[in-house]
């Protein structure tokens, strides 16, 4: 009996061990929204410094862990395109890298039967729900755009940005892949007040194992939109910008983008396919071209109108295999979210977003810029 206690204990204490730090994942019943418990994000470092720090940034910085030379100071890379070297050395052009200290943790190999890694079954009762959490299982990865310290989205040249979304694309598939993610996020926090705490220009990649509230609730307005009228409600607005032609900045073959009518942020935008795809995964290499020209046109006007903008980059996207399950039409879309607003009492409190500069106002002085900076 003694020695099958002591067995029971050690057993107890090695599933601690290996959880211990773990993130956590829960669901608040009166949001609808989840949180990510992850106490390990608030050692991670930040180089940003006061505005009378700061000084023009070079192509390197010695102390900075994203740039060549420094490969040693992150996780081994899991993905990278190179014109030489070995992995986790100098020569690449982009670079893939777990995040050091990542919001959500992948499911140890040989864990698959383990209770302590297992996402429970989410109750369909809001009693049950009440306090709903689960082991924070999932990817949290970062895409080092480019060795270039001082580098940005509006000073690349369109086969670098077609390097970074093959990145992303890649990276994406391998996470769909596995069976404990629900969802892929992609996104790109630029500037302290962004919630960047690294200056050195890099999108995340975050994959994880629920769906979340703001996905499911696009994606049932696109469902009720198609149930009514039998169309896509993303088409249909484009179509209708088009007509209107007072919110389109500019605009390719494969893609528009637009200030959105009822824009939250100042010089808000959303990037939008023409064709009627759910995600990177299903767009032509061509499509792909024409997705890196449209950024890189975008970003050029916005880094002409300001110098230093921090800014949140968001992608809505959706697999097919969870579209055909969830019978979504869902239309792929990057929001672009300048932060030069305070978001106050209002916005946190009632969602409901006070914006200084409308979007017809802002559409023409995107225009005004388009083609203003030297192309590189």
């Amino acid at each position: 009996m003694l020695l099958s206690l002591c067995v029971r204990f050690k057993r107890a204490e090695e599933r601690l061990e290996r959880t211990i730090g773990l993130p956590e994942i829960r669901f608040d019943v009166l949001s609808g929204g989840f949180a990510i418990i992850a106490e390990e994000r608030s050692k991670r470092p930040s180089d940003f410094r006061s505005p009378e720090e700061v000084k023009e940034l070079g192509e390197r910085e010695p102390t900075c862990p994203f740039c060549p030379g420094n490969e040693r100071e992150t996780p081994p890379e899991v993905w990278a395109d190179r014109e030489g070297g070995d992995p986790d050395t100098p020569g690449w052009t982009v670079r893939v890298v777990p995040n050091k200290f990542p919001a959500l943790q992948p499911r140890p190999i040989g864990a698959e039967e383990d209770k302590a890694w297992r996402i429970p079954q989410f109750p369909e009762s809001p009693e049950g729900a009440l306090y709903w959490q689960a082991p924070g299982v999932g990817y949290h990865e970062v895409v080092i755009e480019s060795p270039s310290h001082s580098g940005s989205l509006g000073y690349y040249s369109t086969r670098q940005l077609k390097r970074i979304l093959n990145a992303i694309r890649e990276r994406c598939l391998v996470m769909y892949d596995s069976q404990d993610i629900s969802y892929v996020q992609v996104f790109k926090n630029c500037g302290k007040v962004a919630g960047a705490s690294l200056t050195h220009p890099h999108f995340q990649i975050i994959g994880l194992p629920v769906l979340p509230p703001t996905v499911v609730a696009e994606g049932q307005r696109l469902k009720d939109y198609e149930v009514k009228t039998r169309r896509c409600l993303v088409c249909d607005l484009l179509e209708r910008e088009a007509e209107k032609d007072v919110r389109v900045i500019t605009a390719n073959d494969s893609f528009v983008v637009l200030a959105p009518f009822a824009s939250r942020r100042a010089y808000e935008t959303l990037i939008v396919p023409t064709e009627h795809v759910s995600g990177l995964s299903e767009m032509s290499e061509a499509s792909v071209e024409d997705l890196a020209a449209i950024i890189r046109e975008l970003f050029g006007a916005y880094e002409a109108m300001f110098p230093s903008l921090p800014y949140n980059m968001v992608f809505h996207s959706l697999p097919s295999a969870t579209k055909a399950k969830r019978v979504w039409p869902y239309h792929a879309h990057i929001h672009v979210y300048p932060r030069l607003n305070t978001e106050a009492g209002l916005e946190l409190g009632a969602g409901t977003y006070i914006n200084p500069t409308a979007p017809e106002i802002a559409t023409k002085e995107f225009q005004e810029r388009m083609g203003s900076w030297e192309a590189t």
